[in-house]
């Protein structure tokens, strides 16, 4: 079961206005709990399986560089511009689903 409490987030997190905290926080939870990604009519779990590692970025590079040190593949959905800046919510998964 996911729990926001598990995310890692790469930035000081409490810096950023408390709207835009509980934005990240919801799209997290939309992303995973999602019924069906991308329009495919699977679920995210269905999708991504063993999905894991999940970490909230305020830089791109920097989330390529992390999500690259695993040995699994990730993928990644982005904010809209919050202040004028981006987040990105990453996540490790197994592919053998797919």
């Amino acid at each position: 079961m996911f729990k926001f409490k598990d995310v890692e987030i790469a930035f000081d997190f409490r810096s950023l206005p408390q709207c835009d905290q509980e934005y990240l926080r919801t799209m997290s939870y939309e992303t995973v709990q999602n019924r069906s990604v991308k329009h495919t009519g699977w679920s995210f779990t269905e999708t991504y399986s063993d999905a894991g590692n999940y970490t909230i970025f305020n830089d791109k590079d920097a989330m390529n560089t992390f999500m690259g040190e695993f040995n699994a593949e990730y993928d990644h959905t982005a904010s809209h511009l919050l202040h004028g800046k981006k987040y990105w919510f990453a996540w490790t998964y197994s592919n053998k689903n797919r």
